[in-house]
């Protein structure tokens, strides 16, 4: 059954989640490899030796501020709108401007189960660089799991936030993440590299939207 199970989930992803053609393999000194490359966006992945752990690196230029991008990322409830494969995001509790806790559960596709999770969301900016980090940190048991959905063991994603020009700015984003579950590490390196890409195009498109216009942070200082 778990045979039948894997070749499902194989064509799912391999018709879901097709590599570009073009993108070119290689190692830097760090580890990190090219998984993805393709519409100004760079998918990194890493291995964790005798870990079970996914590490991504994404590197992109976009259109916007950093108070839009922070405005997107603040805005949870349109999460499922701006963060490929979200099936349902919430705020649990909002503690300050610069911090947040939310909970959010991704669709994976049949016959693989639903992941969750609880992340504690934090902000700042340096204040000689300029450099705004968004900081995502995995919290465990904070809300209870619910039927055929998975917890996500283990998650950190970190977000350097650079402006570049004008109405642009630079995003480079690291995130390590532990599944859970009995997913093949291959399969979700695989997986996670075209959901990032896919993320990354959806917030591109949407960080000039009107709701995340004329905003302002008292922390933040363009």
């Amino acid at each position: 059954m778990k045979l039948v199970q894997l070749s499902c989930y194989l064509t799912l992803v391999f018709s879901s989640f097709t590599m570009s053609i073009e993108a070119v393999y290689g190692q830097d000194k760090e580890g990190w490899r090219l998984a993805k490359d393709k519409d100004q966006i760079q998918v990194y992945t890493r291995d964790v030796p005798g870990s079970r752990l996914t590490e991504l690196k994404v590197e992109c230029s976009m259109p916007g501020t950093q108070s839009q991008l922070v405005a997107l990322l603040s805005d949870i409830a349109n999460y499922k709108n701006v963060m490929y494969k979200t099936k349902s995001a919430q705020l649990v509790k909002r503690i300050s401007e610069t911090e947040l806790v939310y909970y959010v559960v991704t669709a994976l596709p049949w016959p693989v189960s639903d992941r969750d999770m609880s992340v504690q969301l934090t902000f700042e900016q340096d204040p000689n660089s300029k450099v705004v980090q968004v900081k995502g940190v995995g919290v465990p048991n904070l809300v209870a799991t619910r039927p055929n959905t998975v917890r996500i063991a283990d998650w950190l994603a970190i977000w350097k936030i650079r402006p570049t020009a004008k109405q642009r700015i630079q995003v480079t984003y690291t995130c390590r993440v532990d599944p859970g579950g009995d997913i093949p590490a291959w399969l979700d390196n695989m997986a996670a590299a075209n959901s990032a890409y896919q993320s990354f195009m959806l917030i591109r498109n949407s960080i000039t939207l009107p709701r995340y216009q004329g905003k302002s942070f008292a922390f933040l200082n363009q």
